[in-house]
């Protein structure tokens, strides 16, 4: 389940130049695959020939409409390091140029390429001239994530038109039957795998080598399943690449709206309560499992009841009069007696996450941006922020567990933040709306 078994894939190859396309976490397995190889001595260009975020929202430093020896420095001091041009959109970079592309790479020991892109789907078909692979590639990672598999096509795959191509072509009756609707099958994977990118990439790169990583695996009930069943159908080697790190959220909706008046939480905003708006999103983020858990937190009897019925765990605070911090520590301690038992659980990294209930603006999206950029890095805890003032969701790591159980009255996790400010990564959020609590009418 780690980053080892394909490093080592590469290291036989004079200066390797690997792509990686396809969907499901290309940009965070080519970062771990960079520190894999810096440990290893090796001089690294990370870079894009499509997009791929900045390195500011990656947590990591970079080089952006840089000079080939501006790069070379960088990578001479670090080790590696993420390049490319500005993008139109703020938040991503592009490829370099061709000048500057032949001068680094001429002078690294490997390169590692994002050539594709999936807006944030766990799986992809490519469409017309699709993946950007370049011309020195030497090796092509085909990545997919592993939440897709018992989802909805519809829900997981980009470029549905395409995927509908492929098993109109294979002439399978039992699968072409209404598609999208359909659950993601490791047959119906392994097609569109095999049909949308393997066999089109072996004529375009007869010298490349090719494999396939199923990401994301910890999510599978079997994984070693799911590769032999996929490893049976595909003509490259499978391999399997998990994180081991688990996100618990908790969701803190016990406060008395003493400011707005009334019960804010059951105020209808667009036809439902408040609560309901972010709370919706998360338990979404929960069944692509991206979120190991969800647990709510209230004294309302009205939310205890609703979520029973949704399936929610829910538990309720008898002692809200003493604060949010009296919440924060019940909505930990039932997440510890919940997975404290399961053994596969205990041999993963731990992160809590906190989320307010009259924050309804926030955005799954940015939710899902916060958390891939706040993983990817080395911190042990993640605020988002507009503007530099800070903001929940909040994060941390289980190394701040107990301190976070030792909290007391109407102060949460952020007086822990503030004890370890150079222990926080910080995500800059565009609209500051998002991060608005609603205290008042």
């Amino acid at each position: 389940m780690k980053i080892e078994p394909i490093v080592e894939m590469i290291g036989k190859t004079d200066s390797p130049v690997v792509s990686f396309v396809g969907a499901g976490g290309k940009t965070s397995c080519m970062l771990e695959m960079a520190h894999r190889l810096v440990e290893q001595g090796k001089k690294v260009l990370v870079t894009t020939t499509t997009h791929m975020e900045h390195p500011v929202r990656l947590g990591e430093i970079g080089c952006v409409d840089a000079s080939g020896k501006e790069i070379l420095v960088e990578i001479e001091k670090r080790g590696w390091v993420i390049a490319g041009s500005k993008a139109k959109h703020p938040e991503k970079i592009t490829g370099l140029p061709a000048s500057v592309w032949e001068q680094v790479r001429i002078h690294t020991d490997c390169i590692l390429v994002e050539a594709d892109g999936a807006k944030r789907f766990p799986v992809k078909v490519p469409g017309t001239k699709e993946p950007v692979i370049p011309k020195e590639c030497t090796h092509i990672f085909l990545v997919t994530g592993a939440s897709a598999l018992g989802r909805p096509l519809e829900a997981v795959c980009f470029r549905l038109k395409e995927a509908e191509a492929i098993m109109q072509k294979q002439g399978n009756s039992n699968l072409l039957e209404n598609l999208r609707k359909q659950n993601m099958t490791e047959e119906i994977l392994g097609t569109l795998l095999e049909k949308g990118y393997i066999e089109p990439l072996r004529t375009e790169f007869p010298k490349a080598n090719v494999a396939m990583i199923l990401n994301q695996a910890d999510v599978l009930p079997c994984p070693e399943k799911s590769k032999n069943d996929l490893q049976e159908m595909l003509t490259v080697p499978v391999f399997l690449h998990g994180w081991k790190k688990e996100v618990h959220a908790i969701y803190l909706a016990a406060g008395f709206s003493r400011r707005f008046g009334a019960n804010k939480l059951l105020t209808l905003l667009e036809d439902k309560p408040m609560y309901l708006h972010l709370l919706e999103r998360l338990k979404k983020l929960q069944q692509e499992k991206k979120l190991q858990s969800l647990t709510v937190v209230t004294q309302y009897e009205e939310i205890l009841d609703a979520l029973q019925k949704q399936g929610i765990q829910a538990v309720k605070n008898e002692q809200s009069i003493l604060g949010i911090s009296s919440s924060l520590k019940l909505g930990l301690k039932t997440v510890l007696y919940t997975w404290k038992q399961n053994t596969k659980s205990q041999e993963k990294e731990h992160y809590y996450m906190f989320f307010v209930a009259d924050q309804p603006f926030l955005k799954k999206q940015t939710i899902e941006e916060f958390l891939t950029a706040f993983l990817r890095t080395k911190q042990g805890i993640g605020c988002v922020s507009h503007e530099g003032k800070h903001g929940n969701p909040v994060i941390f790591h289980e190394k701040y567990l107990q301190e976070l159980l030792e909290l007391e009255g109407d102060k949460g996790g952020k007086r822990v933040l503030n004890r370890h400010l150079e222990d926080v990564f910080v995500f800059e959020v565009e609209e500051e709306k998002e991060l608005m609590d609603i205290d008042r009418r």
